[in-house]
């Protein structure tokens, strides 16, 4: 099944066949930013909080690595692995929910002179940091949806499973132009509090790392350079995305709790 993508930067597109599965590296949680001073003794809840959390980060993403293997030996398809993605990401906002959750608790009983301008820089870069998930969410999903479309087109899918796809697409589109609006507003808070003018509020910005592409288990033509002025045209019935106005971030792996 050949794969749609939108390409948004020069990457190397492999033709496989039919039965080959041929997905980039989710990207993973990041750390809290900013920094706030440890203190084992407060906000024991939330801490144990993110414990919860990273139990179910954990377990869904040997969900994804243990369907990864799978899809590479022609066991699981590719929707399969897209499903296990997405469930991977959303356990990572949460993770990164509950960390973020700790970390303000700490500011919020500590004696920091710039308590305020932490309190906001953190929802901020909770925020900056869900949003690099929350595209990943949207692509997946638009990549489904693709996959249904093509599938009507041979009648292959049923107007309710075409239906679904559609609704989750849009909804990922959604959630993710909520997060931008919310990053801009934040942005603004911070830019109209003087307290907090010079404060490095948002995390410094770091290179992505490469998103390899698993080999597949298919033997597959040369790959051949896309230049990044080029769009596949969406399918007939896709939906359509806005231009993402927040920044583009991928963090580091989640850490364990405090």
């Amino acid at each position: 099944m050949k794969l749609f993508l939108k390409i948004v930067a020069p990457v190397l597109v492999m033709c496989t066949a039919a039965t080959a599965v041929a997905l980039a590296a989710p990207v993973t949680p990041t750390t809290v930013y900013p920094d706030v001073p440890a203190n084992p003794d407060v906000c024991r809840v939330e801490k144990l909080e993110i414990q919860r959390q990273q139990l179910e980060f954990d377990e869904a993403r040997a969900t994804y690595d243990r369907l990864q293997r799978q899809a590479g030996m022609g066991a699981a398809s590719t929707s399969e692995l897209r499903a296990a993605e997405v469930a991977l990401h959303q356990a990572g906002i949460r993770l990164n929910a509950a960390k973020y959750a700790e970390a303000a608790c700490r500011n919020n009983l500590g004696n920091n002179a710039n308590k305020a301008c932490v309190t906001l820089a953190l929802e901020l870069n909770r925020l900056v940091d869900e949003l690099a998930l929350r595209r990943e969410i949207e692509r997946l999903a638009a990549a489904e949806f693709a996959d249904g479309n093509r599938q009507a087109e041979r009648g292959t899918i049923s107007p309710a499973d075409l239906g679904r796809l559609r609704l989750a697409a849009q909804i990922a589109t959604i959630e993710r132009q909520q997060t931008e609006q919310r990053i801009i507003d934040q942005r603004r808070r911070i830019a109209e509090t003087p307290a907090c003018r010079g404060f490095p509020a948002e995390r410094p910005e770091q290179a992505p790392p490469p998103r390899e592409v698993p080999t597949s288990t298919e033997i597959a033509p040369p790959p051949r350079e896309v230049p990044t002025s080029t769009e596949t045209a969406p399918p007939t019935g896709s939906v359509p995305t806005t231009p993402s106005a927040g920044p583009t971030t991928t963090g580091p792996v989640p850490t364990t709790a405090p």
